[in-house]
């Protein structure tokens, strides 16, 4: 599969209902699988859940359900909330899956003992439940874990088995350092291989008796595999790793990971160590997401009350105007903030102002004024300024700087609106049709280019264009002699 692109998010750990975070993640995924689907490639997009650990028994019990119906419950608003945002996954993989997960997940541990990297030792710890891992003084602020301020840290005395990372570290900071294995943004590149200098071997297992909710070690029932072997294998044994190889070795490596900062050194230290030791190919690259904060760059917590949860947005503003929120408001490499003031305003003036009534604005002036025919273009400067933009949002898209993209993007709605104001067609009607040609060529351009984006949108714009299935390969200004459907409004303001 030489033109085969293999994308993934972090699968979500459903001990609770999906939040904003979870929103932005695949809907960047999905942004980042259809851009690479408009070039041509042959996708696979997978995303999933991640269904063990300490939380999901402990919050099951809480709740006095039994541990697989309370996930099935929270899985099931996962996906109606992927459905709702137009979410184009090829698989949900479900780390409870014994068919699809499992021999994989043992295929790597017993891999990694016959490397001789697995041992078992006897270990005293400051563990956050929350975290599901391990921490030093170091990480701790006034001894509760900065993620989890809430939850009291455990000191955790028992017999592990552990997984020699320190033997990899070496490795892993040449092949971050030379982008074998690339982290983009470039601060959490300097992040990662800051931390890899002191890393250390690190608690793979946890005994039954703690923690009897998860896959057993091979050979050692009394040990329950940790998060590492078991959720962050997913990435292979979804591609077929330990179940079928010839699947797996078209698909893997993947060509982009998707994960939040939160998780970076289980992804840039723990699994590139883990694929070493096992002798599986690296990732190609790793994009790390910042975290979507309040209106003031508060993070949202429930003890804050300052919470937003996806589905009303969704309801209330609509999914593509969501959707297009979301990715345009994130900077690469920072962390983005989110409110309904902000969004409703960004969706009145960029989305309404600029994009949508220059569709409809030259649309139903071509169906009133030419009986909806286009037949040739105005060979006018716009064009060469237009043109070499394709470019820049090709490789925006590329770098996963979707803030950027949208940016330009913009700015080409922008100057088709400028374009026809300045030529005022309706001045003189009759010598006006191939500015209109010139401005249906710019809306099927953006028909193109907002697809990853708001994809929704555009199928409904290029439909109106008589137009379907255009890919990036049609990003030019040679539609002539065309009979165009009838116009519709793609956005209204929201007051």
């Amino acid at each position: 599969m030489k033109n085969k692109y293999y994308v993934t998010t972090a699968i979500a750990y459903p001990n609770g209902t999906p939040h904003l975070g979870h929103a932005l993640e695949i809907i960047q995924a999905d942004a980042i699988a259809r851009f690479h689907k408009l070039l041509g490639k042959d996708v696979f997009f997978q995303t999933g859940t991640d269904e063990h650990g300490t939380k999901i028994y402990q919050s099951a019990k809480k709740e006095k359900k039994d541990t697989l119906k309370f996930i099935d419950e929270n899985v099931k608003i996962f996906k109606n909330l992927y459905e709702k945002l137009n979410i184009s996954y090829d698989q949900f993989i479900r780390t409870t899956d014994e068919k699809l997960h499992h021999p994989g997940a043992i295929k790597l541990w017993e891999e990694l003992v016959k490397s001789g990297d697995i041992y078992k030792k006897k270990y005293s710890g400051l563990y956050c439940v929350g975290c599901e891992s391990f921490k030093t003084e170091k990480e701790l602020d006034k001894g509760k874990c900065p993620e989890h301020p809430t939850r009291d840290i455990q000191i955790i005395e028992e017999e592990n088995y552990f997984f020699k990372l320190s033997r990899y570290k070496e490795q892993i900071i040449t092949a971050i350092e030379k982008d074998e294995y690339k982290i983009t943004p470039e601060i959490r590149k300097n992040e990662i291989l800051s931390f890899l200098k002191a890393a250390k071997d690190i608690s793979f297992s946890r005994p039954r008796s703690t923690l009897p909710w998860g896959i057993p070690v091979p050979g050692d029932p009394e040990q329950v595999m940790y998060v590492w072997c078991d959720a962050l294998s997913n990435y292979i044994t979804g591609a077929g790793y330990g179940r079928a190889e010839d699947r797996f070795s078209k698909l893997w490596p993947a060509e982009c990971h998707v994960i939040g900062k939160d998780i970076l050194r289980f992804h840039a230290a723990f699994w590139p160590a883990m694929l070493l030791s096992a002798g599986i190919d690296l990732p190609k690259e790793l994009f790390v997401h910042g975290f979507v904060l309040a209106k003031g760059g508060a993070k949202m917590s429930k003890s804050e009350g300052n919470v937003i949860e996806p589905f009303s947005q969704i309801e209330t503003f609509g999914v593509d105007p969501y959707r297009y929120y979301l990715l345009e408001s994130m900077p690469l490499g920072g962390d983005g903030e989110y409110s309904e003031d902000l969004i409703l305003k960004r969706i009145n003036s960029e989305i309404v102002g600029n994009f949508s009534n220059f569709c409809y604005r030259i649309l139903s002036f071509t169906e009133k004024n030419y009986n909806s025919e286009i037949k040739d273009i105005d060979e006018e400067k716009v064009i060469k300024k237009i043109t070499p933009k394709f470019e820049e949002i090709k490789k925006a898209y590329e770098n996963y700087d979707f803030k950027k993209a949208l940016e330009n993007i913009l700015a080409i709605s922008a100057l088709g609106n400028s374009y026809f104001q300045e030529k005022e067609p309706w001045k003189d009607i009759e010598s006006s049709q191939e500015v209109l040609g010139t401005c249906i060529n710019i809306a099927k351009n953006l028909s193109i280019l907002l697809q990853p984006v708001m994809p929704e949108a555009c199928e409904n714009l290029q439909k109106q264009l008589n137009l379907k299935d255009l890919t990036w390969k049609d990003l030019n200004f040679e539609l002539k002699n065309q009979n165009i459907g009838k116009p519709e409004i793609l956005f209204k303001k929201i007051k």
